[in-house]
């Protein structure tokens, strides 16, 4: 999947939750976030800064890798995904993930969504998120992409 992208160079948490911010105030609901990048670059950190955004206590957030996917409600009803552990597509079926997509008023994250991209390509709207680590050790390049 190409579309066009913006890379943001952020340089610490804080300026990661800035963008975060500017990202969930341009949510309308029924977009799907689908996460790629390095393991620890920070998918749950942006994740959490973006629940928060949207009216989500940030305490709840943390990664959903052990239980595949958690509900948190905000100004959206958000469901975060973690396909880490996934072992077949079969599985996301079985958990209802292509359900979860047609929830209305409703924003679904996916972290390591790059396992299984089947099952969610043709989603839109669609924003796609590729974090990776920087030079420094809270350095961060995280690319925004997004499809209507």
């Amino acid at each position: 999947m190409d579309f066009a992208k913006e890379t943001f160079f952020v340089k610490s948490e804080g300026e990661t939750i800035a963008l975060a911010e500017k990202l969930a105030a341009g949510l309308r609901g029924g977009e799907l976030i689908v996460f790629d990048g390095d393991l620890g670059a920070g998918k749950t950190f942006f994740t959490g800064a973006l629940c928060e955004s949207l009216g989500v206590e940030r305490k709840k957030v943390a990664s959903p890798t052990f239980v595949i996917m958690k509900k948190y409600s905000g100004k959206f009803d958000v469901y975060h995904w973690d396909f880490y552990r996934v072992s077949s597509v079969d599985e996301l079926y079985i958990a209802d993930f292509p359900e979860y997509l047609k929830a209305e008023n409703s924003l679904t994250i996916v972290e390591w969504a790059d396992m299984f991209k089947e099952c969610w390509e043709a989603h839109r709207p669609l924003i796609r998120i590729e974090i990776k680590f920087g030079k420094g050790e809270n350095e961060r390049e995280i690319s925004i992409g997004r499809i209507d």
